[in-house]
């Protein structure tokens, strides 16, 4: 079986443009004002992506998506005003992650793991229906949002993670893949990797995927896209913004080292970089 790499929508979601990309500075309280002050909708829906990996050992998702029942008046706890206020989200229900792998044929229970970037409801929005799954994130994540006032406000939905949620931890293996100084393998030949890339949010991890024919980098929430990406330019509602920028600055330097094909989760150009398989190829700044 060789490895191989699906893109799974769950919807898409327009955002205020100070959400979409703000200047890296100091000032987090600064950069969460503007955002909240915003009355602009970025030009463009952004779509809502996870990965379905093909491996030997199983099927590995890496993230589950937006949940089909987020429009709903109650979805989201009172602590989540600002993703309520700050966000469009349009999903139908047949778009859910837990319908999309059963039309074709994958039972939660029969993933080999659930990697989570991270916890934001548009990326962990499916987990209530894949509570059988071995769900993975980074312990640096788990830590800073176990709580569920905090998750809540900072744009999760607490409320309908499974019951008594209680995720795995991603194992470091102490060896770094190019920039990244530590990777947690998720197969045992080292072909799916979780690497650290925080500023979006703490403890925040992408997939390096060692395909038979190609090099992918999966990069969750580190960057909303390939443009954004090069211009070294973060989104302007993360923990970290300068961390941020360092984590942009390694994805680039791994995307020198090799060929390497870039799949954000909210880019628009993501599932034809994927069929074409188009590596990433950075502006020298």
């Amino acid at each position: 079986m060789i490895i191989s790499i699906q893109v799974i929508q769950t919807g898409s979601v327009r955002v205020r443009p100070t959400a979409y990309q703000q200047p890296a500075n100091r000032s987090v309280l600064l950069r969460r004002l503007r955002f909240l002050a915003d009355r602009q909708w970025h030009p463009s829906n952004l779509p809502i992506y996870s990965f379905l990996i093909t491996h030997p050992e199983g099927n590995i998702l890496f993230d589950t998506g937006m949940s089909p029942h987020c429009n709903q008046s109650n979805y989201f706890p009172i602590w989540a005003m600002g993703t309520k206020m700050a966000t469009q989200m349009h999903i139908e229900a047949h778009e859910g992650m837990a319908s999309q792998l059963k039309e074709m044929g994958i039972e939660p229970k029969d993933l080999k793991a659930v990697v989570l970037s991270h916890l934001h409801h548009d990326h962990a929005g499916g987990l209530e229906d894949l509570a059988e799954a071995p769900i993975f994130m980074s312990k640096e994540h788990w830590k800073a949002f176990k709580g569920p006032t905090y998750a809540a406000i900072e744009g999760c939905a607490p409320n309908h993670w499974p019951k008594d949620f209680a995720p795995k931890f991603l194992v470091p293996s102490g060896t770094a893949i190019g920039p990244f100084e530590n990777s947690y393998p998720i197969t045992s030949d080292g072909k799916v990797v979780a690497v650290d890339t925080p500023g979006h949010a703490p403890g925040h991890v992408s997939l390096i995927v060692f395909a038979d024919d190609a090099t992918f980098f999966l990069t969750g929430d580190a960057t909303y896209g390939l443009e954004l990406l090069d211009k070294e330019e973060t989104d302007g509602i993360n923990d970290d913004p300068l961390r941020a920028v360092e984590t942009l600055r390694k994805i680039k330097e791994f995307t020198r080292q090799q060929p390497v094909i870039v799949l954000p989760s909210h880019d628009t150009k993501t599932i034809e970089n994927l069929k074409l398989k188009t590596a990433f190829s950075p502006s020298n700044l």
